[in-house]
């Protein structure tokens, strides 16, 4: 696996007022934001925030692997399916331990283990991290910007406030706009107290993101650092949380390399402990050149 750090970059004051839209009244697994829909479907609510669930197809494929060179000549072609092999063979061990969810991508479709929404994101075999398949989002350029979804979704019965969530990422094609692309995210919201971490796309880095779920003017949200997350070939990106008691924090690592210091977090209080795991979900504010992403790896160990 290839080691490269994250470059901490001061964030002006025209990112902050870029990505302040950031923190939504719903948790990713609601999905509200303001605008309308760009592909993945529409439902207006009161205060004119659009309510955005995109189709649960599922099923839906791509194509073919290469190896980890971060030299891809051409965009991911969509239409070549997945390639499903035998539980075991690829990353993820079987069988699983309780304290451990691991998705590989290679052994069932998403909708077995994954509630899938949006038309952008799927599977396929082409530029996997691990043979055979990789999750990928494949957004398309939008001249009218608004507001679109296409996530994947694992909520879980156990409960952890402490846990360590690591993928494979792998950005191919990144908007250096203002638009924003939330790129994955652990909330703690099955409850009445909800608290989410995320992370986000804007102005071509990235940032880890806090917010209560709650709407103006009691909605109490954070911002830490921006990072730069190396195009055009696959990085492990890992974090370390702690989502409760009296030393709140989360560490991000690049390949195993921390980034910075350890960010003090401000979780809800009162939070439902049974976390929710959410990867690809997309919302953009304005007009964008597209994003297209692969996910690959992904590994939840609750402590």
């Amino acid at each position: 696996m290839r080691r490269a750090r994250f470059v901490l970059r001061g964030a002006a004051a025209v990112l902050l007022a870029a990505t302040a839209a950031c923190s939504f009244t719903a948790g990713f697994d609601g999905f509200v934001g303001p605008g309308a829909a760009d592909g993945g479907g529409e439902a207006p609510d009161g205060d004119g925030a659009a309510s955005l669930v995109g189709d649960d197809a599922g099923g839906d494929g791509d194509g073919a692997s290469d190896p980890d060179t971060g030299a891809e000549l051409d965009g991911a072609d969509p239409n070549v399916p997945p390639v499903f092999v035998d539980a075991g063979t690829s990353f993820c061990p079987v069988p699983e331990t309780p304290s451990t969810f691991c998705e590989d991508f290679d052994s069932a479709d998403l909708t077995v283990r994954w509630l899938r929404e949006g038309v952008f994101g799927k599977l396929t075999s082409y530029s996997s991290r691990s043979a055979p398949n990789v999750f990928l989002v494949d957004v398309p350029p939008s001249t009218t910007g608004g507001t679109f979804v296409s996530k994947i979704t694992r909520t879980f019965d156990t409960t952890a406030t402490s846990v360590v969530l690591g993928f494979d990422i792998k950005p191919e094609r990144v908007y250096l706009g203002s638009s924003f692309f939330i790129l994955a995210a652990l909330e703690w919201a099955q409850g009445e107290d909800k608290y989410s971490l995320r992370l986000v796309y804007s102005n071509g880095s990235v940032r880890l993101e806090e917010s209560n779920l709650v709407p103006p003017p009691n909605n109490k949200d954070a911002y830490h650092p921006f990072f730069a997350l190396p195009e055009g070939k696959w990085t492990r990106l890992t974090l370390d949380i702690v989502a409760s008691g009296a030393t709140p924090g989360a560490q991000l690592l690049l390949d195993g390399i921390a980034v910075g210091t350890r960010e003090t977090l401000t979780p809800t209080a009162g939070i439902d402990p049974r976390p929710t795991l959410i990867l690809g979900a997309v919302f953009a504010g304005n007009p964008h050149t597209g994003w297209t992403l692969r996910y690959d790896d992904v590994m939840l160990t609750f402590r």
